[in-house]
């Protein structure tokens, strides 16, 4: 398949509002957007085999999601708490919904229902892009880690918005001159060792000053990836990294994104139980997924350039 770059769109005023990078409860248009494209992708190569797959299973976890399709494939996505707190002041008022037996091409859909929807969309077209990568439609890099790709970090102002803890530590490993942190949740100032937290309102001119920029699963859940995106200068590397990044990502990479740091479930079964007894990210890890780094060549030709 082709993969095509598409413009950047000149990035606003830096005193411009900044998304809600926390607030997950009201998905904004821009990721729709995105999501809608990665599951007409995902119709184009899947072709008439999507139309037999129905979900086997699905769990809403505290930490992920996951859905289970009839052919095993699997896929996870981040569950926002602030989506679970709001959720909560209408379960009891909403209907019961049931996936289990539901379309494929219905899971995918923009109009699939219920409180979680948008994050059982998500973990539905991460699941959907599973085969695909097993059969190798989108290069990936030399290793799962970010070293086989550290032009993108080394000796550059990297902007985080939406703070992992071992990923702050890898991009100090790897060299970063200058780490700006976007993430307003006290859990991560207190357990963050690198790196200077920026406030939230100062997320359009710390981008703009960037070098590279990195959007976690926060950006994707919570929609607000196509607002950020526009952002970045066009001369910055950006890389969006996190399981919930999961899904094709011809997308992201028509937005000029570099890489997408993501994962693959290995075992559908034992993820879902693990999901199922509270588990997260750590468990998942260690158990049932596997990492992989999603390239998008001519913008890493292009980095390289940058950095001769």
């Amino acid at each position: 398949m082709s993969i095509q770059l598409g413009e950047r769109v000149s990035s606003p005023e830096s005193n411009s509002t900044a998304p809600g990078i926390d607030d997950a409860a009201q998905p904004k248009a821009g990721a729709s957007v995105i999501l809608d494209e990665a599951a007409e992708c995902l119709r184009d190569l899947h072709g008439d085999a999507i139309g037999s797959l129905t979900v086997e299973r699905v769990v809403v976890g505290v930490f992920f999601t996951g859905v289970k399709f009839s052919d095993g494939s699997t896929g996870v996505a981040y569950t926002p708490p602030e989506l679970i707190e709001r959720a909560s002041t209408r379960i009891l008022g909403d209907t019961t919904r049931a996936y289990r037996g539901r379309k494929a091409a219905e899971m995918i859909d923009s109009s699939i229902d219920g409180p979680f929807g948008h994050v059982i969309r998500l973990a539905a077209l991460n699941a959907l892009s599973v085969p695909l990568f097993q059969r190798g439609c989108f290069k990936t890099a030399g290793s799962d880690d970010l070293s086989s790709i550290s032009e993108l970090f080394a000796g550059r102002k990297v902007c985080m918005v939406g703070a992992i803890i071992p990923l702050l530590k890898k991009l100090g490993d790897l060299g970063a001159s200058e780490i700006a942190i976007i993430d307003k949740k006290k859990e991560t100032r207190d357990e963050a060792t690198l790196g200077r937290f920026v406030p939230v309102e100062k997320t359009a001119e710390t981008l703009e000053a960037c070098q590279t920029a990195v959007f976690t699963r926060a950006a994707i859940a919570n929609g607000t990836i196509e607002e950020l995106l526009r952002w970045v200068p066009k001369h910055a590397a950006i890389a969006v990294v996190g399981p919930t990044a999961g899904f094709v990502p011809t997308p992201l990479f028509q937005r000029g994104v570099a890489v997408v740091g993501t994962v693959m479930v290995t075992d559908g079964d034992r993820a879902l139980e693990v999901l199922s007894e509270g588990g997260g990210g750590y468990q998942l890890f260690k158990q049932c997924v596997t990492k992989m780094n999603l390239v998008n060549p001519p913008v890493l030709a292009d980095i390289k350039l940058q950095n001769p």
